[in-house]
């Protein structure tokens, strides 16, 4: 089995296209798809994934905890999504549109 990434977006067909160019870069990939940041977390607590891509509000994942276990447990992570374009305050981007080539960039 390969690595394990986690994306967290609630569009679905948005979801799969990212689920799909993370495969596309890493074949061997396991990808677990949430659509929303509770599901997630419940899910990280068994598991130590190799990258997380959640679209959610910056600000707002680093002060919930979802984002306290994504730094606690050193888990990289990456913002997409509009707000998290114009407010990410320094964290890692996966700007919209992505691409294959962007999203193995950000791996």
């Amino acid at each position: 089995m390969g690595n394990l990434y986690v994306v967290i977006e609630p569009e679905e067909i948005v979801a799969q296209d990212l689920a799909y160019a993370i495969t596309a870069f890493d074949p061997a990939a396991q990808v677990e798809v949430f659509h929303h940041p509770d599901q997630a977390l419940a899910a990280l607590k068994t598991v130590i994934p190799a990258a997380v891509i959640a679209n959610v509000h910056p600000t707002s994942l680093l002060s919930n905890p979802l984002g306290r276990m994504l730094s606690e447990r050193s888990i990289p992570f990456a913002f997409t999504g509009i707000l998290a374009e114009a407010e990410a305050a320094g964290a890692p981007i996966l700007a919209s549109p992505f691409s294959e080539t962007s999203v193995a960039a950000l791996l």
